[in-house]
């Protein structure tokens, strides 16, 4: 199978992306895909995940090395615990480069160019964390991509920034990337207990039917997401049997076999933002107007 290179994205912040990135990587990791997880964020949060962010910097190892200097893809990769997954670490030169190159013409491609490579085939499964924003770092993550994954909570504001996240993602597939793929939603910090979260849960699983928008996955609310990400240590390498642990590695085996079937350069409409029904916003006590699939 071709390497498949998947962007993790939400232009908000504080939805688990970095969590189902770093946590998605390991998965696919345990069951066998080579993999390698690209932090194309410049706070370096999935870098840290695997305790490796001191040691970049010291090694001078990183995204921004890369695209911004011309370093090789493989002299940019770190190994970690698991023969099966390395890492490119983030680092604030991503910052500076984002601010540095948004004129630059084809500065969208540069990710898109440095993968082009013989060690990136190497690896059955490629994973970009982005940055909150839909800056120049995430147009490049949208073009060197195949497909995308959307992680988000089960309340309302998640949503507000989702409009301008698919308008943006319709200008790229329109010109620089046209048969990039949403997989679909992996809903976070899921609470089986919470009953708005099961309304939403009930109402979102009607609109994406509707729409055509496949939901991936649902990841339990747990505290030891947090824990392990302060220890340094994906979920699976910390604390296995936990039932956020189990959801994440069938996230990756579900990825896995819709991987199977070969998707890249298939076309697909990117989602389009309608309103919402009053019934939505009811869920959540609000009577203001927003808008959802």
């Amino acid at each position: 199978m071709a390497t498949q290179i998947i962007a993790i994205a939400n232009q908000k912040g504080g939805v688990g992306k970095t969590a189902t990135a770093a946590n998605l990587a390991a998965s696919f990791a345990e069951i066998g895909k080579k993999t390698l997880l690209i932090d194309l964020d410049y706070q370096g949060n999935a870098t840290s995940y695997f305790g490796l962010k001191f040691k970049a910097k010291h090694q001078d190892k990183s995204a921004s090395a890369g695209l911004g200097d011309g370093v090789p893809l493989a002299d940019c990769i770190m190994k970690t615990d698991s023969p099966q997954l390395d890492v490119v670490p983030g680092d604030m030169g991503l910052s500076k480069l984002s601010r540095e190159k948004i004129l630059d013409p084809g500065a969208a491609l540069l990710l898109k160019k440095w993968l082009d490579c013989p060690v990136a085939k190497t690896y059955d499964v490629i994973l970009i964390d982005t940055h909150p924003s839909l800056d120049l770092l995430f147009q490049m993550a949208m073009t060197a991509a195949h497909h995308y994954v959307v992680p988000m909570f089960a309340e309302a504001d998640p949503f507000d920034g989702l409009k301008y996240m698919f308008s943006e993602l319709g200008q790229i597939k329109s010109g620089l990337n046209p048969s990039l793929y949403f997989l679909g939603l992996v809903i976070t910090k899921y609470d089986d207990t919470n009953a708005t979260h099961n309304k939403f849960l009930a109402l979102l699983k009607k609109f994406s039917k509707s729409n055509g928008i496949n939901i991936c996955g649902i990841i339990p609310d747990s505290k030891a997401i947090a824990s392990s990400s302060s220890v340094q240590k994906p979920l699976l390498w910390y604390l296995p049997n936990l039932p956020v642990t189990k959801a994440y590695l069938k996230l990756g085996k579900d990825l896995a076999k819709d991987l199977s079937v070969k998707r890249i350069g298939k076309k697909q409409k990117v989602p389009v933002i309608k309103d919402t029904p009053t019934e939505f916003m009811e869920i959540f006590g609000e009577s203001r107007n927003a808008e959802i699939f």
